[in-house]
């Protein structure tokens, strides 16, 4: 028991950790900088504040690099419940952790075309803002297709807590919630682009308010209780 909370409150730390620097990159950095109707403020406000875009990008891979040991603290605490599910949990925190460091690529073009004299030299202003903006852009899909993995992992685990009882049941209620909503999101910004409102995702951003930040800090203040194995679904 003692061994299970103990990682237990590892992988709520983990979990902060995660939200604390996607914070900082997503919810700082981009939303500061970043103008997607205007290409040219976007590129002048890159330009004038390089340090602070080039900190978003390493928040962003710290952000994959804490996601990683997540899934495999998380792994290792619910490794005797039920098979199945944990290797969905570890298996999607896998591939969203290198999708994140990968479209991390993306911003990194962006602000090489912007600040690197050679590219200034080849093509003309609004071509490099717009080659700038579609790097931004793509990186803003990459974003989409990690949510979609990161819904898996949200399901799971939610299913995983109300199953096992080793946390609150409403907490798992919660989790699927929010796992639910990111498809939308995303699946909507792929197949209807002229129509994709900001409305869905601040509603995917509300619905993810209350599982993730109350279940990652029920891990790191009480532990767990000794997970039951449960059956194969």
């Amino acid at each position: 028991m003692t061994s299970s909370k103990s990682t237990a409150r590892l992988a709520g730390l983990l979990w902060i950790l995660v939200g604390v620097t996607t914070g900082v990159s997503l919810g700082y950095v981009r939303s500061k900088l970043i103008v997607f109707a205007d290409a040219a403020a976007t590129a002048t406000n890159i330009v004038t504040s390089e340090s602070l875009f080039r900190v978003g990008i390493v928040s962003t891979v710290l952000s994959q690099i804490f996601l990683l040991f997540l899934g495999l603290t998380l792994f290792r605490l619910f490794k005797r419940t039920n098979k199945t599910l944990v290797n969905v949990i570890l298996a999607s925190t896998l591939v969203s952790a290198a999708i994140g460091v990968v479209n991390t690529l993306n911003n990194i073009g962006a602000v090489t075309v912007l600040t690197n004299p050679d590219y200034r030299k080849a093509f003309q202003p609004e071509e490099i803002n717009m080659l700038a903006m579609l790097f931004l852009r793509l990186n803003n899909f990459g974003i989409g297709l990690l949510e979609v993995f990161t819904a898996i992992f949200l399901f799971a685990l939610g299913l995983l807590v109300i199953r096992s009882a080793a946390l609150p049941q409403v907490l798992g209620f919660f989790l699927i919630i929010g796992a639910c909503a990111f498809p939308i999101n995303t699946f909507s910004k792929i197949l209807l682009p002229q129509f994709h409102p900001a409305l869905i995702t601040q509603l995917t951003m509300l619905c993810n308010a209350i599982g993730p930040l109350a279940t990652m800090l029920w891990l790191l203040i009480k532990g767990v209780r000794e997970p039951q194995l449960i059956a194969e679904p």
